[in-house]
């Protein structure tokens, strides 16, 4: 695909996207719950309390009162003064605008706030994300959506299993989810082909030996250090919820990696003819060596971003570091490391994989 059409058929999509945008901003169709929109062009907003905890925490509890005129449901039509109670923090509660639609629900008649209608925004967000995938790669946009749809059929239908057990069966069913997963995704993206078979073989040797080395240290130390119970809304064996988490994490760390690797000596191999095996694998393992650091890093920093709120409300709330690292940031740290030794044993398998098969 020439530039000009890949630039264009982006432009298409996002124009496409903002009017299914503005159509889902309007729309009350498929909403299960009333709607309701603002009606007010100022609304009151009163300071009702300060507050300050023992660690000299400040916060303020204020009141808003807001006119709704419902627009969907066995109400439509109807207009409501309801009173919204919240923190300028919002960390538990929700300040609303002039205007804004939100959803509602009744009790005895009488509509309670429940959330904003974000909706548009998730439409939006998906047009914006197809666009940008169009632009990039053009052609292989299409192949990327689809394997992004399959992924996500497979995962449903994975948690769904997982439910089932409850946790019981967590090798057998994410171990087959890894490999679903792999296949798909390189199967449609790159074709059934040799590279994609050198690609598939480097990925699974390096989620599962990564996982293997990990479960065994486990096993050797006991599980001592590792606290399951600091694992978020944990409604099955946290300990399963943990381990099935560490393998989907080393996937997708390792998948990224051996693609880069075994592409690039695909290329490699193909214009150079006469490479020996030594030379390719030479090539492997100083690409692998440019990219293993990155990566790494990459992993860390989103473990940081992830875990930065708590760690900060822990802290905030003058515990110990020791105490906010047990309860924040211990479990990331191990999902941290057990990807980073995949992300090292994959430039192993990946060159010598491609050393072995491409030479051919």
């Amino acid at each position: 695909m020439k530039k000009n059409q890949k630039v264009w058929l982006s432009l298409t999509t996002l124009i496409v996207g903002i009017v299914f945008t503005a159509i889902t901003y309007f729309s009350t169709t498929f909403a299960s719950k009333p709607i309701a929109v603002i009606t007010d062009n100022h609304i009151q907003d009163t300071l009702i309390n300060k507050t300050k905890d023992n660690y000299e925490n400040k916060d303020e509890v204020r009141q808003q009162i807001l006119h709704l005129k419902i627009i969907s449901g066995k109400y439509r039509g109807k207009r409501f003064v309801v009173t919204n109670t919240y923190s300028p923090s919002q960390a538990v509660s929700q300040k609303y605008r002039p205007h804004q639609r939100v959803i509602v629900s009744f009790i005895k008649e009488k509509p309670k706030l429940v959330e904003p209608k974000r909706d548009w925004v998730v439409v939006l967000s998906m047009f914006l994300t197809i666009s940008l995938i169009i632009l990039i790669t053009g052609k292989q946009a299409s192949l990327l959506l689809i394997s992004m749809v399959l992924n996500s059929i497979i995962f449903y239908f994975v948690i769904k299993n997982d439910i089932k057990e409850n946790g019981t069966k967590i090798f057998l069913v994410y171990g087959i989810a890894a490999i679903l997963f792999t296949l798909i995704s390189l199967i449609i993206v790159q074709g059934f082909n040799q590279k994609m078979i050198v690609t598939l073989c480097a990925t699974l040797l390096g989620v599962f030996v990564s996982f293997g080395i990990f479960y065994l240290v486990m096993r050797l130390t006991h599980e001592h250090g590792i606290d399951y119970e600091a694992v978020d809304y944990a409604t099955q064996d946290p300990r399963a919820l943990f381990l099935s988490q560490t393998i989907l994490g080393v996937l997708g760390a390792v998948m990224d990696e051996a693609t880069d690797i075994v592409s690039s000596l695909y290329a490699l191999a193909k214009h150079k003819v006469d490479l020996t095996f030594k030379e390719l694998f030479l090539s492997g393992r100083t690409l692998g060596q440019e990219i293993m650091g990155p990566l790494i890093n990459v992993l860390v920093l989103i473990f940081m971003a992830e875990a930065l709120p708590m760690t900060i409300l822990y802290l905030r709330d003058n515990n110990t570091l020791v105490y906010t690292f047990k309860y924040t940031l211990s479990l990331g740290v191990i999902q941290s490391l057990s990807s980073a030794i995949g992300i090292v044993l994959t430039v192993i398998f990946a060159t010598l994989a491609s050393s072995v098969f491409l030479k051919k």
